[in-house]
């Protein structure tokens, strides 16, 4: 013990001896020659540069407190930091003054030392790391590891992040925001599967994809249109998409914006990984015909609106360009309100329309409520939700007391039966005679669709493949062809491959149950066709049923021929006027326009005449037009073997001669 304290003892004298006699540049010059003959290189990596701060510091900071955890098991002895903030979801670690860190980077350790000291020049403390490797690996950790540092500290701060939401007021957003914690995710979600799995697996692509946009010279941001009756879910989607990505959300009342400038300061101070929400659009504006309206009885003391330009500049114009993973998401209740220049590719890629439940919706609700999987009463609950229209939220209402998962069951089918019998009841109506075979039954609702832009592979396209996914499941189904369908559909849809071949026979990269679920909108467009009289038919109905075969049409299905159809009972609906039918002749028409038009000009003067007179002429044209529409589509549901064939209480039926 003796001997080893008086060799100590010695080492010391030497040390202290040596430090006296040579001096700090000897010393210096010493160290570099004997750095000459040693394999290892040490960077150093201070907590500023240049003035300012190093980024590179606070991103090593974040990555070894990562590694420093799952490397304490080791037998070098560590000293950690432990700790959280407001503004980390969990606990953070760090290295602690002159403590050491291994890092194995693709077979090479990188050792990592963390450094401290207190300057009293500036009367501050300096921080910095040391980072010693083989030398042969230098070009390595220059261009390939520190770059990784920098990714996966970024990764790691977004994931760790709390979330916040902001709201503007004053035009401007408020500063701090609010802690976002939503429970709401994926896995609780009620929504179809298949529906969930497209909607993660396109936010996957697009926050994967940055070398891809950059590839193509597109700025990385997405658009969504949610739309659907109230209670269906829009909110609830918002939040699982923001908890799924993690990204901070910004909710903007555009009712509330004075002018463009102001939008487009708000725009520009929406942060990187962020969806910028604009809740039922429909009701802060009235989007129509490239205007915007505020809704009556609003009141705005500056006369600077917003225009619908500014909005589109915002949404896909220059201001667009300034940030990074973005989504915008719209929500609103009334799809047709919007104009369609909003909704283009580009702007909105994504449509997805949530609407009233479907069974498979119920069973995630149940689950999340009554946790309960099966029970013997969701046989007649798949029955009454056939039948009726009820939301989500109103089916959750039922189940919110789950003490007692029977009653709550029993509660439930009082409710839908009330809703039952209080519905206006739904009309089988009778198709042709060849299509009698299983007349189908009332119609089912809680049919729960979504639009989506197609991406193959991780190619994204900027086609806007609208694509619609059936989402109610039914135990009476039938196999025609490939395809297994509802019952009451397998008459229509034989006839239509008996008249048309396969129509989703340029579908082939969609799955067959997918196909499938496009060829039953087409039959219950046929079917609300047949049911509808040429008489008693609106505009609207057509153009909406327009809207829908345009959808199909978009991914591939061939029904041209139903287009068509409905483009001729659009044009036979103006003719009438008044009640008046599209049969009306319009002869009479025609004469009581050129007398009207000969008194007026009787009565006017010769330039004011010509001006009525090119008028009258403009709209003798129209109506000439409009009334061949008119015979045309006579003619083509009256035709003889359609006449024929029909066992339907009507004359004439709208679908006579398609199938």
């Amino acid at each position: 013990m003796g001997s080893t304290l008086s060799v100590i003892a010695s080492i010391a004298l030497i040390r202290g001896t040596c430090h006296d006699l040579f001096p700090e540049e000897l010393r210096c010059l010493l160290r570099n020659f004997s750095s000459r003959f040693s394999s290892e290189l040490t960077m150093i990596i201070q907590d500023t540069h240049e003035g300012s701060s190093n980024h590179l510091f606070s991103a090593a900071t974040s990555y070894l407190g990562s590694k420093a955890l799952s490397a304490i098991s080791s037998s070098i002895p560590r000293r950690l930091t432990a700790g959280r903030n407001e503004s980390v979801r969990t606990l953070t670690f760090g290295l602690d003054r002159n403590s050491e860190v291994v890092d194995n980077y693709n077979g090479m350790p990188m050792k990592w030392r963390y450094n401290s000291d207190f300057n009293s020049t500036l009367n501050m403390d300096i921080e910095w790391y040391e980072l010693t490797f083989d030398k042969k690996h230098v070009d390595i950790v220059e261009t390939q590891y520190l770059c990784h540092i920098i990714d996966e500290a970024k990764r790691i701060k977004d994931q760790n992040r709390v979330l916040k939401l902001y709201t503007a007021r004053s035009d401007r957003w408020n500063p701090t925001g609010i802690t976002f914690d939503h429970p709401m995710t994926f896995d609780t979600l009620a929504l179809d599967e298949d529906l969930i799995k497209r909607i993660i697996d396109d936010l996957d692509r697009f926050v994967n994809g940055k070398e891809y946009y950059k590839r193509i010279g597109k700025v990385r941001k997405r658009g969504y249109l949610l739309y659907g009756p109230p209670g269906t879910g829009k909110s609830s989607l918002i939040a699982a998409m923001a908890n799924y990505l993690n990204f901070d959300i910004y909710n903007l009342n555009l009712s509330d914006i004075s002018s463009d400038s102001s939008l487009e300061y708000l725009s520009l101070h929406v942060s990187n990984r962020s969806i910028l929400v604009l809740e039922d659009i429909d009701c802060s504006i009235m989007l129509q015909n490239g205007e915007i309206e505020h809704p009556p009885g609003a009141i705005f003391m500056n006369k600077h609106a917003i225009t619908f330009g500014g909005l589109l500049n915002v949404i896909d114009g220059l201001l667009s360009c300034c940030g990074d993973e973005r989504i915008i998401v719209i929500t609103t209740n009334h799809k047709e309100r919007i104009d369609a220049a909003l909704l283009r590719p580009g702007r909105m890629d994504i449509h997805i329309c949530l609407s009233y439940c479907s069974f498979s919706m119920f069973k995630q609700l149940a689950s999340n409520y009554l946790q309960i999987s099966n029970h013997d009463l969701f046989g007649k609950i798949e029955k009454l939700i056939g039948e009726v229209q009820a939301t989500p939220a109103e089916i959750a209402g039922e189940l919110i007391d789950g003490n007692d998962p029977k009653n709550c069951l029993e509660g439930l089918i009082r409710f839908l039966e009330s809703k039952e019998s209080n519905a206006q009841p739904l009309n089988a109506p009778i198709l042709a005679s060849n299509l009698v075979e299983n007349k189908p039954e009332n119609e089912g609702h809680g049919q729960n669709s979504y639009k989506m832009t197609d991406l193959e592979d991780d190619v994204i396209t900027n086609n806007n493949d609208e694509v619609k996914l059936g989402a109610a499941e039914f135990t009476s189904k039938t196999e025609v062809g490939e395809y297994i369908i509802k019952t009451e559909s397998v008459a229509i849809l034989r006839a239509v491959m008996l008249k048309h071949g396969d129509v989703a026979g340029n579908t082939f990269s969609y799955s067959v149950q997918y196909r499938a679920s496009l060829l039953e909108i087409v039959c219950r467009i046929i079917l609300e066709l047949h049911a509808i009289d040429l008489r008693d038919v609106t505009e609207a109905q057509v153009k909406s049923l327009l809207t829908t075969v345009e959808d199909l049409e978009s991914v591939g299905l061939e029904v041209d021929w139903l287009h068509q159809r409905l483009v001729l009972i659009n044009e036979a609906i103006k003719l009438g006027e008044n009640g008046s039918t599209p049969t009306q002749d319009m002869s009479e028409n025609v004469q009581d326009i050129r007398e009207t038009d000969l008194e007026t000009k009787l009565l006017a003067s010769e330039e004011d005449g010509l001006v009525l007179q090119e008028k009258c002429t403009h709209i003798e044209d129209k109506l000439v037009k409009l009334k061949a529409a008119s015979d045309k589509l006579l003619e083509t549901i009256s035709n003889p073997e359609a006449q024929q064939s029909s066992n339907c209480s009507f004359h004439t039926s709208l679908v006579d001669g398609l199938l």
